[in-house]
């Protein structure tokens, strides 16, 4: 019986074992992500150019990159409310969250404002969503 072992072939038994090391590791991913409640269908959008973006930016971002694309602002610059601003996480994520939209420190432009938007009555609102208010302040 340990004759017929040896007349395998080495490379069908290496191929075999890596077969079964694979199927090892595949079987306890599968039960990590089963554990943690893994979105199975972010690996299906994983190459596109927005995959994650709702389950990793806060929705004050996912707010304002859809006030911006409603609004079609195009090269504009795009000032942030004090309470953006102040917010370091918010800010952060707002830089990378709406790029290639260009923020700056500006009290005219347009800008987006936490709601209810600013107490200044210049000011016209383009956008509006549930959490933040885009507006032009001459």
């Amino acid at each position: 019986m340990n004759k017929a072992w040896m007349e395998i072939d080495p490379s069908i038994l290496r191929w075999v074992a890596a077969l079964a090391i694979g199927i090892g590791i595949a079987a306890a991913l599968r039960g990590i992500a089963d554990d943690v409640d893994f979105d199975t269908s972010l690996l299906q959008r994983a190459f596109s150019s927005d995959a994650g973006v709702e389950v990793s930016l806060p929705a004050e971002v996912l707010d304002a990159r859809s006030l911006l694309s409603r609004a079609d602002i195009g090269n504009a610059a795009v000032a942030l409310d004090p309470r953006l601003k102040d917010d370091p996480l918010l800010q952060q994520r707002m830089w990378e969250g709406l790029y290639p939209v260009k923020l700056h420190d500006a009290d005219t432009g347009l800008m987006l404002w936490m709601v209810p938007g600013p107490a200044r009555d210049e000011c016209i609102i383009l956008e509006r969503s549930e959490r933040l208010v885009l507006v032009d302040c001459p």
